[in-house]
């Protein structure tokens, strides 16, 4: 007699969607279940080096990996689709091209970029959320310096990054490195100097990377102000418009390039008939199961209150596994509790920050540790050796400056 497999449905292919169906694959026999993962790419993109990207530190294709080689020889089915709606009623997924049954349901689709609502924000400023963010922005940089050169315009080279959380700092330091160092370089008999670029790194607190451990906000204040970075805190936009940042209560800002990075808003509004929270985001127990339906998990970005990092969707996806092998088998389920793994962050090359244990340390070590890190949360040794590969060349030559059409 056929044993029917038991089905389960992932919608999102990124942290939390790739490390829940990896975790799957521990705890299940590969003829028990069907694993169906939906992504609208057909790639797992690496999100924390964006900035990389976007600044010329790597290429494009170094931060994402193709799911479908990730899953060969695998029981993992992917699927490149959107989806629009939940049924929870009948147990279906319905996306753009077709239908598919589930028995499990893990969501999560990640976060979107959240312009608060400020007029003009989303229409006249950059994002940085995914990869053609990332090259639009390293396009227009090169671009902006190209018209610069050409025109005298030395107004063309005021950057201002909006949004002083990791991805602000990280940008902006890697920015006004890109330019003096690379850019500068290139155009060294160019119109413009080094003393002619500004890079403004704009907060609405009264600190950067408020989320962070106060010593570890003192010592990146203090070394992106030594790299050359404006640091303009307690400014809230209130409007932007085509080269202008308008600021409550204080003098408007000239900038020829703006990049919000202010924040993130979860992707849930193709969800109905399951509760949110009131930042939007899922509503689930202990157990990350959403509070409607014990049979649909939801992690990352997309539910609870945890902070919107990386390391929390990985450590969500293997308790959905190890809970959904539990269910279909009768056994008891495993609270999830976050455990903090440390805060990294880095501030050009040679220099990041890390806080492990309550312990802050700074400087070139902490910057090999968060490389080392960072690399061995990529999928595949071949994704790794590619990017010492990259990381390797950056330390001898200055980064490219090819615009990417």
């Amino acid at each position: 007699m056929k044993i029917e497999k038991i089905k389960i449905v992932i919608i999102g292919g990124g942290f939390g969607g790739v490390y829940t169906a990896k975790s799957l694959l521990k705890y299940f026999n590969t003829d028990d279940i069907e694993i169906i993962l939906i992504n609208k790419n057909n790639y797992f993109l690496f999100t924390p080096l964006l900035h990389e990207v976007a600044t010329g530190a790597l290429t494009p294709d170094s931060i994402v990996e193709p799911i479908r080689e990730v899953f060969r020889n695998s029981p993992i089915v992917f699927v490149e689709d959107t989806v629009i709606e939940i049924r929870k009623d009948t147990k279906e997924i319905i996306t753009t091209k077709n239908k598919y049954h589930y028995e499990y349901l893990i969501i999560s689709p990640g976060a979107e970029t959240n312009y608060m609502d400020i007029p003009g924000a989303r229409e006249h400023s950059f994002s940085l959320k995914n990869l053609e963010d990332a090259i639009s922005i390293r396009n227009h940089i090169l671009n902006k310096c190209e018209k610069a050169n050409a025109t005298s315009d030395k107004n063309m080279l005021t950057f201002s990054v909006i949004g002083a959380g990791a991805t602000g700092v990280e940008l902006a330091s890697e920015l006004i490195e890109y330019i003096e160092h690379t850019i500068c370089i290139y155009y060294k008999n160019s119109v413009f100097k080094k003393e002619d670029i500004k890079v403004n790194l704009i907060s609405s607190s009264s600190e950067i990377i408020p989320q962070f451990p106060i010593k570890m906000r003192t010592i990146a204040l203090k070394e992106i102000v030594r790299k050359g970075v404006n640091v303009i805190c307690n400014s809230s936009v209130s409007i932007i418009e085509p080269g202008i940042i308008h600021i409550k209560d204080s003098p408007s800002i000239k900038s020829n390039t703006i990049i919000w990075v202010a924040g993130v808003k979860p992707i849930t509004d193709f969800i109905k008939g399951i509760s949110f929270n009131e930042k939007r985001r899922i509503d689930i127990n202990e157990y990350l199961q959403t509070v409607q339906d014990a049979n649909i998990f939801a992690l990352g970005d997309s539910s609870g209150n945890l902070p919107m990092l990386a390391q929390v969707a990985v450590q969500q996806g293997q308790i959905v596994a190890n809970n959904i092998f539990k269910l279909s088998n009768g056994g008891l389920l495993k609270k999830f509790k976050f455990k903090q793994k440390g805060l990294l962050i880095s501030l050009g090359q040679w220099y990041a920050i890390g806080n492990f244990f309550g312990i802050t340390i700074s400087g070139r070590i902490m910057w090999w540790i968060w490389r080392t890190v960072y690399l061995f949360n990529f999928l595949s040794w071949r994704k790794r050796f590619e990017i010492v590969v990259e990381w390797t060349i950056d330390l001898f030559y200055p980064r490219d400056i090819s615009v990417i059409k």
